[in-house]
C-alpha cells in the first residue's frame, strides 16, 4: 500500500485534533542527516488565534509511511 498526502494530511488531523479551518502541508524533503533517511516527510500545520504554526518531520518517504509512524513522530518530537 502506498500513502498519500492526502491520507497522512487526514491520519495528522485526527492525531492531532486541528481544526477544519487550520492548514495542513504534506511535503518531501531529502535528509540532512547521513545516518538518517535520504527522504524525509514533513508535516507543517499552520496557526490559529490560539496556537501558533509549526512542523515536524518523518523519517521515511510519504509513499512508505504508515500511521504509527505519525504517531511516532509526534510522540518523539518529530523525527527519528
Amino acid at each position: 500500500m502506498t500513502t498519500t498526502a492526502d491520507e497522512l494530511e487526514g491520519w495528522a488531523r485526527e492525531e492531532l485534533s486541528l481544526d477544519p479551518a487550520q492548514s495542513v502541508t504534506i511535503s518531501e524533503q531529502a535528509g540532512t542527516d547521513p545516518r538518517c533517511s535520504p527522504i524525509v516527510t514533513v508535516v507543517s500545520v499552520g496557526a490559529t488565534a490560539e496556537s501558533a504554526a509549526y512542523s515536524f518531520h518523518i523519517e521515511r518517504p510519504l509513499a512508505d509511511l504508515v500511521r504509527m509512524d505519525l504517531i511516532a513522530a509526534m510522540a518523539f518530537g518529530g523525527g527519528h
